[in-house]
């Protein structure tokens, strides 16, 4: 069964889709700030066979709108879970949607059963060169109205070794947001303080994994949320840039369905 509609959500209108009847709490799906849900389209039917798997646009991106003015993504997703009823749900995050996940697990844990943060991000590293350079290319790109520019150095960043199907659809994503964001001007609030210092506060059951061949970030991030989330575990995927799940969709489907097995047993 699917199913897919739109959420008000203040002042925001957020699409959202929804795969399978599974029986228990659902499996919510929260994209990378360099896509939309379309990134999880390659393991959606192996999740929706077994759970009942919901995705959506955040603003800014894909078919969502926003009118102007300061939004809190986990707000967002927390609203859009009553909006489509849902109580509490498995969380997957990945890259900017990790650090949603993560906010909404610490602000509301009430509303999260896990977690599987993909290449997750937070919020106050101490960026490697590599992505610091990347950050002042794009916005120098975009401040100038160069947004191909801006795309592709988006593509090289966090799809160098992708296959083209996958650079493909990552240009597409990234270059809907740009013209929607430049378009709505909503900003988004960082929470106060960061979810990084109220790790050690999120109890929920916990997946990491990062891609072996992401910016090196990542990985460090990935090891630092193990160690210091109560009940993670620890994953590489092999052959993987940024965005795993357009990279190695089965064996992330794979990595979802053990964690939510471990997490009905904890």
């Amino acid at each position: 069964m699917s199913e897919s509609g739109f959420a008000q959500i203040r002042n925001a209108r957020l699409a959202w889709w929804a795969h399978g009847d599974g029986a228990g709490d659902p499996l919510v799906l929260v994209h990378a700030g360099v896509a939309d849900a379309r990134m999880w389209e390659p393991i959606v039917p192996a999740l929706a066979a077994h759970h009942r798997v919901i995705r959506y646009d955040m603003r800014g991106y894909g078919r969502s709108l926003s009118g102007r003015g300061a939004f809190s993504p986990a707000g967002d997703l927390a609203a859009l879970l009553d909006a489509l009823a849902v109580q509490r749900a498995h969380v997957v995050g990945a890259s900017f949607g990790g650090l949603v996940a993560l906010e909404l697990a610490a602000t509301r844990p009430e509303r999260v059963a896990s977690l599987v943060l993909l290449a997750a991000a937070l919020p106050d590293i101490e960026p490697s060169a590599q992505l610091l350079a990347y950050a002042e290319a794009e916005q120098a790109a975009v401040e100038i109205g160069r947004i191909e520019d801006a795309v592709e150095i988006n593509v090289r960043m966090w799809a160098a070794r992708s296959a083209p199907s996958v650079q493909a659809l990552v240009a597409e994503m990234q270059r809907d947001a740009f013209e929607l964001q430049l378009r709505e001007r909503a900003e988004s609030e960082e929470l106060d303080p960061p979810v990084s210092t109220r790790l050690g506060e999120i109890k929920a059951p916990v997946a990491v994994a990062y891609g072996d061949r992401d910016v090196m970030d990542f990985e460090q991030i990935a090891r630092r949320l193990h160690a210091e989330l109560p009940d993670a575990t620890l994953e590489q995927i092999g052959a993987a840039d940024h965005l795993l799940a357009l990279d190695q969709p089965e064996a992330v489907a794979q990595l979802i369905l053990r964690h939510l097995e471990r997490a009905a047993e904890s």
